[in-house]
């Protein structure tokens, strides 16, 4: 008994050391990139990752799917991902914290997190809520019609998905050990059932009615993942800080993501309709087979809660695991009333706030930490409104390019602009009316 409680001690100290977001972890304490990459693995079991492949497959042939994919996750995203995991890794602190060098304190607290809150708790939401409309098919409740009983689902799942990011960071990497492989399990479940029902051939030589344009099909792919360059370091800190480890730690996330698009797409092509709901009702998954979507979606939204959790921490100055964890309880319970609220009804909207708004933020963050601080990292104080002006304007360059004038890949458009218009902000102003927040040279 003395030999366990031992073990325990350690293993929750250990977690409470992660788990408080203004304190570096120190590089004893670091691993090799494979834990973090499995439990960050878990952002991409997602349905709606996988509804986005299949609104892919309703537009594109199979090819088209698995070149926009390729460019969109293997190249794109890769290198937002492995980029921003080297800053968390080089500094061992989230992202939320890490803004704090080029956006300053003050305006870190109140702007940067309060976005990754508000966008997090969101995509928690949606995700829950997508996983009680499957419940409630599963037992024949129409949660159309039904609302009490889908209210409910929403509440109890809610809570269940909260209770390993309340345990913390251990708990979810043991958690992930599980859930990746049932997550995998129902991936090839769904393209096993897709060729059973509709054959290779019909699959393969799939001519949808509707073309979509490339640009947009990329587009669309890196807006299921262009969250995670700002998020990453909210994970990537626990490993060392590595090119190689930075790189080699977005892989599982990537290989998760390619799977779930392009069998989205799969199973699209022969249900037609986008909805995974009614996708999975019309390809006859077996009742057991929502428990393992459930394990698998259980790791999304550890993550979601999780990262949503520290952010709030570093507004309110959190400096305790205890705080944290009651942080992270506030945000489930806000996610669980806006689930409840509709925000599925607004999923596209919230596609589009994922887009012009974490690439700007992401690539802010970058910029200032290798060519302005030369891998180096301060807490600095006050309010940098270079970075505000910054930000503004990818955002408007964003919204813009994004949905009036769709032209080219907007996501790396909207990141590269964005990083040169901080940058050469910055250079002016620190030759101007140079502060604290302007390089030295």
């Amino acid at each position: 008994m003395g030999l366990w409680e031992n073990l325990k001690n350690k293993l929750m100290a250990e977690s409470e050391e992660m788990d408080v977001p203004l304190n570096p972890i120190p590089l004893e304490k670091r691993e090799s990139w494979i834990g973090p990459a499995i439990v960050y693995a878990g952002v991409q079991f997602s349905f709606a990752v996988v509804m986005a492949g299949s609104g892919l497959g309703l537009g594109l042939s199979i090819k088209g799917v698995i070149l926009a994919t390729i460019i969109g996750l293997v190249i794109l995203s890769w290198l937002g991902d492995s980029i921003n995991a080297y800053i968390g890794a080089k500094t061992g602190l989230p992202g939320a914290v890490i803004a704090r060098q080029s956006f300053g304190t003050l305006q870190a607290r109140i702007v940067a997190s309060l976005v990754m809150v508000m966008l997090h708790t969101g995509w928690w939401a949606i995700n829950t809520t997508l996983v009680a409309n499957a419940f409630c098919t599963a037992f024949g409740i129409d949660y159309t019609k039904n609302f009490l009983p889908w209210a409910i689902m929403i509440v109890v799942l809610g809570i269940i998905f909260i209770i390993p990011a309340l345990l913390g960071y251990l708990s979810m990497k043991w958690m992930d050990y599980i859930a990746v492989p049932a997550g995998l399990l129902i991936f090839i479940m769904g393209i096993y059932l897709s060729i059973k029902t509709h054959g290779m051939a019909g699959i393969v030589n799939w001519a949808p009615k509707q073309t979509m344009p490339m640009s947009v099909a990329v587009s669309t792919v890196v807006g299921t993942c262009v969250c995670q360059w700002a998020m990453i370091a909210d994970y990537s800190r626990m490993h060392r800080p590595t090119w190689r480890d930075s790189l080699l730690m977005p892989s599982l996330l990537i290989a998760v993501g390619v799977v779930e698009i392009i069998l989205g797409a799969i199973m699209a092509i022969g249900v037609g309709t986008y909805d995974i709901v009614q996708i999975m009702v019309s390809l006859g998954y077996p009742f057991w087979a929502y428990l393992l979507l459930f394990i698998a979606q259980w790791t999304s939204q550890i993550v979601a809660v999780y990262s949503a959790g520290l952010s709030l921490g570093n507004m309110v100055n959190a400096k305790d695991a205890k705080t944290q964890k009651l942080l992270t309880l506030i945000i489930g319970v806000l996610g669980i009333i806006l689930g409840i609220a509709g925000i599925l009804d607004k999923f596209m909207d919230w596609l589009l706030a994922l887009s012009v708004v974490f690439a700007p933020l992401a690539s802010i963050m970058s910029v200032d930490f290798f060519f302005l601080r030369k891998e180096e990292w301060e807490d600095i104080d006050g309010w940098n409104i270079t970075a505000t002006i910054s930000l503004i304007a990818g955002v408007v360059i964003g919204y813009y390019n994004e949905y009036k004038y769709p032209i080219g890949i907007p996501p790396l458009q909207i990141y590269v602009l964005t990083g040169v218009i901080y940058y050469v902000a910055m250079r002016i102003k620190a030759a101007i009316a140079p502060d604290r927040f302007t390089p030295e040279s």
